[in-house]
C-alpha cells in the first residue's frame, strides 16, 4: 500500500499541486525524518510541535518568529528537512499551471487546482500501476474539499479529462486531513512552496536565488516529475 501526500502552492497567475507518495512501509521513517528535522529547529529557539510550512519558515510567522530575517537559519532548517526526505525511498511529482493562459484558452476553464490535481492524481495512480500497488490520497484540507471528492468519484466512473484519460484505478481513496498532524503534509508543502518558489518568483536577490537552487537540488533526487502546463 502507498500513501500520497498532496498540497498546493499559488500565485496570482500560476498554481501548483505536489504529491509525495511512499510506501507504508516508511512512514515511520518520514515521521521521524520530520522529528529530527523539529529538533533540529529548537536549536534555534522554534517552539516544539511548530508546524513545518514553506512560507511561514521563510517569513518567521506562526512559530518560527525566532528566525525573522534570520535566513540562513531559515534555509538550514529548509535544507535540513529537505535532505530527511530525499535520503527516503519516496517519490515527488509537481504539476502547474499558468493561470492566465488557461483563462485566455479556455471559454469556461476548470478551475486551476483542479486542474493540477487531477493531472497529479494521473501520475500517482501511474505509480503506483507500475508497482502493482494501491494508494490512498491525503490532501490538506481545503474549502472545496467536498467538491474535490465528488469529482474524484466522477473520474473513477468516466475517466479524467484530457489526452491521457484514466480512471485512477490505483487510487482506493481520497481523504482530507489537518496539515499540522500530518508529517507527509508538511513534508509535500516544503515541496510546492520551493517549486512555486522557483517557478513563479521574480526576485533581484541573487542570495535568495541561490539558496532556492541550493534547496531544489537538495530536494531532487526523489524528484519524479514536475512540470508546468502553459496551455
Amino acid at each position: 500500500m502507498l500513501f500520497a501526500f498532496i498540497d498546493e502552492s499559488y500565485t496570482q497567475d500560476r498554481y501548483y499541486v505536489a504529491a509525495l507518495v511512499i510506501s507504508v512501509d516508511h512512514i515511520g521513517q518520514l515521521s521521524a525524518s520530520i522529528k529530527s528535522s523539529a529538533d533540529y529547529a529548537a536549536g534555534f529557539g522554534v517552539p516544539e510541535g511548530t508546524e513545518f510550512h514553506g512560507h511561514r519558515i521563510m517569513s518567521g510567522r506562526d512559530g518560527w518568529e525566532p528566525i525573522r530575517n534570520k535566513h540562513r537559519a531559515a534555509g538550514q532548517i529548509y535544507r535540513h528537512v529537505l535532505a530527511g526526505m530525499a535520503g527516503l525511498p519516496a517519490a515527488v511529482f509537481i504539476q502547474g499551471v499558468d493561470i492566465v493562459r488557461l483563462n485566455a484558452r479556455y471559454s469556461y476553464p476548470d478551475p486551476p487546482h483542479l486542474v493540477c490535481l487531477r493531472h497529479v492524481l494521473e501520475d500517482v495512480n501511474a505509480l503506483a500501476a507500475s508497482k502493482g500497488e494501491e494508494v490512498i490520497v491525503i490532501c490538506d484540507q481545503v474549502t472545496d474539499q467536498d467538491a474535490h471528492a465528488r469529482r474524484f468519484g466522477l473520474y473513477q466512473k468516466i475517466g479524467t479529462p484530457g489526452y491521457r484519460p484514466s480512471k485512477l484505478a490505483r487510487i482506493e481513496q481520497l481523504m482530507f486531513a489537518d496539515s499540522a498532524a500530518s508529517p507527509g503534509l508538511q513534508a509535500v508543502d516544503l515541496a510546492v512552496y520551493l517549486y512555486r518558489r522557483r517557478d513563479a518568483h521574480v526576485t533581484d536577490d541573487a542570495r535568495a536565488r541561490k539558496l532556492a537552487d541550493t534547496l531544489w537540488w537538495t530536494l531532487r533526487p526523489i524528484v519524479a516529475k514536475h512540470r508546468r502546463w502553459d496551455p
